[in-house]
């Protein structure tokens, strides 16, 4: 999580506006690696044919990390080519850091789902993201205040960010070393095209698959344009955005451990319906978002917002694994990780296709001034609503109602919320959540 926040902060929104990045290109930067996202199903069927996942994670992972050192570092002002030029290469450096990074990813999912028992799944995973996402936070006020008080240049901002990111990264691989690795069920026989078509034939999985796809479309087509909108069209300071989106990682952390703990209880697909439904809210923030009260609104919308992603990432990984088969199991989560990531990433560039067909314009219509940031926006919660119908219609035999999971919702996750932080402590401590309160 510190890697990913020095590579994605607003300090990289900033650098990459300084060569001369246009919406087209943010199009391009957030939807060429969710494209390359399909690498999965080639990582999938390899997982088939090796007996070791773990030599393969790590070179790919090293590989795809140590990319943005040359991003950062090469004065790409002073070669004297042209903007598009220098954007291409740096599309290029990116494609191929996703592309590797993906190629491993079923590698890495294989790998940990032979170690976390099936009974803790959605548990394991909530802790995982409160333990990220937390993470997350405080590496996002370290970044503002880095930006606040810094009076660098960008580009100098930029490199800073990038080395700390790549050492942390490379730590984060080198953890792995001591992770014991079981072995991997192959089937070399298994030709390609039947490991693909297996996930479809599944009517649970294909469920899944058919939402997935849609959801990442809908929410990418402007999640990948928000941040720059802040930043550009609103105005407000690098340091600002960076600490204003971090309230959105301690909505993660907050309730990601009781999303897991429900998920157990009550199964995936309630949640999912709960957190769709109102997922499009913060898609209004945005359209409403003035430059006299972001500073306000965009902080309250970000911080419920960040527990509704949780809820959404608990769910997913969730079902993904517990529905996907030891056999041809790396196909089964690339149908989900790399077919939604397709779809997250065309949604992306359409995006910023839209973007840029519509200009910098401005019309003006009940009383306010309206542009083409607005129409994504509003074309995305359109879209968001009209996956609200294939969320419920995930097939979970064994799920509960989401009304249940809603009482539930109310009853625990306010209230382990408002105790935060005090819940960051018990966490440490065994058996402390079971212990009667006085």
């Amino acid at each position: 999580m510190v890697y990913t926040t020095g590579i994605s902060s607003p300090a990289t929104t900033e650098f990459f506006r300084a060569i001369g990045a246009d919406e087209w290109h943010f199009g391009l930067i957030s939807g060429i690696p969710l494209v390359l996202l399909a690498m999965q199903y080639v990582g999938a069927a390899f997982v088939n044919r090796v007996s070791r996942r773990a030599p393969t994670f790590f070179f790919c992972l090293i590989a795809c990390r140590l990319v943005y050192l040359p991003i950062a570092f090469v004065p790409w002002t002073r070669l004297g080519i042209s903007t598009a030029a220098t954007m291409t290469v740096i599309l290029l450096l990116l494609s191929f850091s996703a592309a590797v990074h993906n190629y491993a990813v079923p590698f890495w999912f294989s790998w940990m789902a032979d170690l976390v028992p099936r009974p803790i799944l959605n548990r394991y995973w909530g802790r995982r993201q409160w333990a990220m996402n937390i993470t997350w936070s405080f590496s996002y006020l370290a970044v503002t205040a880095y930006l606040y008080y810094t009076r660098q240049p960008i580009t100098v901002v930029y490199r800073t960010l990038v080395v700390v990111a790549v050492l942390a990264g490379l730590a984060d691989i080198a953890l792995f070393f001591r992770i014991s690795e079981p072995p991997n069920l192959t089937d070399p026989d298994l030709a390609f095209w039947t490991a693909l078509r297996e996930p479809f034939r599944a009517p649970a999985f294909r469920s899944f698959v058919r939402y997935s796809c849609a959801w990442s479309f809908s929410a990418m087509f402007a999640a990948s344009f928000m941040m720059l909108y802040v930043l550009k069209v609103l105005g407000l300071a690098p340091w600002k955005t960076a600490l204003i989106w971090c309230l959105q990682g301690i909505g993660v952390g907050a309730v990601a451990a009781g999303w897991g703990r429900i998920a157990d209880r009550h199964g995936h697909r309630p949640i999912l319906n709960i957190c769709v439904t109102l997922k499009s809210l913060i898609v209004l923030v945005f359209i409403l978002l003035t430059p006299s009260n972001v500073v306000w609104l965009l902080p309250l919308a970000l911080l419920p917002d960040g527990m509704l992603n949780s809820g959404t990432m608990v769910a997913s990984n969730g079902y993904m694994l517990s529905y996907a088969p030891q056999r041809n199991r790396s196909m089964f989560i690339a149908s989900i990780t790399g077919l939604a990531g397709l779809a997250g990433g065309l949604g992306a560039v359409a995006g910023g296709a839209l973007l840029k067909s519509l200009g910098p314009g401005v019309w003006r219509w009940m009383g306010r001034d309206w542009n083409a940031y607005h129409a994504v926006f509003a074309v995305s919660m359109i879209l968001r609503w009209l996956c609200i119908p294939l969320a419920r219609r995930i097939r979970e035999p064994d799920a509960t109602r989401s009304l249940h999971v809603l009482n539930d919702v109310l009853g625990e996750l306010p209230h382990r919320f408002l105790r935060f932080p005090v819940g960051l402590y018990r966490r440490f401590v065994p058996g402390m959540e079971d212990r009667p309160q006085n």
